[in-house]
């Protein structure tokens, strides 16, 4: 098995300028990117036709790995293992670490995406969907939300099926939320979360955060809990526009910034631009209007104070005299 001669990575295509929307998919992006293994990547992808109906898998000939485990066993023993530059104790650190995000992520990802009712059906259902052929995009989505309910109801006890008002969510939120504060202090100004070189745990956080950072959820609390932590940011940003910039994805049309660079917008951003530009509009007309008035009444001022002074009478009062006639 030779892993340079036609082996093939299948993923979701991407959106939001990310490679893909899943995060199982992403890690194993990672892992092919981080270690520059020369392998072509599928993202018109059946998961159908991965044997186990899910994506990633990884496929050499005839043979397929599916999952992210298995892909990563088949790069490990190719010679492209992601740990190879960090020491013994470095390796034991990013496994406890991976362990310790899954926790912590794994079910907040889970619930907002595939298990929340309103983000799946406005949202997600609809990007898996748009992934899967004919006539199986009606109900293979489905089976993500029925992956989410056995995960949220082993990590965070509650049914995804019941009423929303039963729906614990502020606990996977408050963990999450501790997990992204704890994630900025550990990476602090450095490039990676070992210093100076990647690692799988970079890899798992970067997958994570990204889809939960860029996705356009209703509900989705997580991300301006990020957007407040900007080492986190530059981190997300900064491989997505590095090390993926050729395979972001995004079907929403870019748009002009106010430098005249392009950018990638929301439905919701694009809005808020449009009402940013409409309200500095609206500034721009009061100012003007406001400069008028003073103006005319000024105008008006310096005609009462010129006819005033024509009628003085040049005789000057004494405050005595004044107060005398008070008296």
């Amino acid at each position: 098995m030779d892993i340079q001669l036609g082996a093939m990575l299948h993923v979701y295509k991407g959106e939001w300028g990310l490679p893909t929307i899943d995060f199982e998919c992403l890690r194993a992006l990672c892992l092919l990117r981080f270690t520059r293994c020369p392998m072509d990547v599928e993202t018109n992808a059946n998961p159908l036709r991965s044997g186990a109906g899910k994506l990633p898998y990884l496929q050499i000939g005839n043979d397929k790995f599916v999952g992210y485990s298995q892909i990563k066993r088949v790069l490990d023993l190719e010679g492209y293992p992601i740990d190879a530059h960090l020491n013994t104790k470095q390796k034991h650190l990013s496994a406890t670490y991976a362990n310790w995000v899954f926790t912590n992520l794994h079910a907040y990802y889970h619930y907002f995406l595939y298990g929340e009712p309103f983000n799946f059906d406005k949202t997600t259902r609809g990007l898996y969907a748009k992934r899967t052929p004919f006539p199986f995009n009606f109900y293979y989505p489905s089976t993500y939300q029925r992956e989410a309910c056995d995960v949220v109801q082993v990590m965070a006890s509650f049914d995804v099926n019941d009423k929303l008002d039963k729906h614990e969510s502020d606990y996977l939120v408050l963990n999450a939320k501790k997990c992204v504060n704890l994630l900025s202090r550990k990476l602090g100004r450095k490039v990676w979360f070992f210093g100076d070189t990647y690692s799988e745990f970079d890899a798992i956080v970067y997958s994570y955060l990204a889809i939960i950072f860029k996705i356009t959820l209703p509900n989705n609390p997580l991300q301006n809990h990020i957007k407040g932590s900007q080492n986190l940011v530059n981190f997300i940003n900064r491989i997505t526009k590095d090390i993926f910039r050729n395979e972001g994805f995004s079907s929403i049309k870019p748009t002009k910034t106010a430098n005249g660079t392009d950018v990638n917008v929301t439905h919701s951003e694009h809005k808020f631009l449009e009402s940013e530009c409409s309200t500095k509009i609206i500034a721009g007309v009061g100012a003007l209007l406001a400069m008028g008035a003073f103006a005319a009444w000024r105008g008006i001022y310096n005609q009462l104070t010129t006819r005033s002074s024509t009628d003085y009478d040049g005789i000057d009062y004494d405050d005595d005299d004044a107060e005398e006639g008070l008296d």
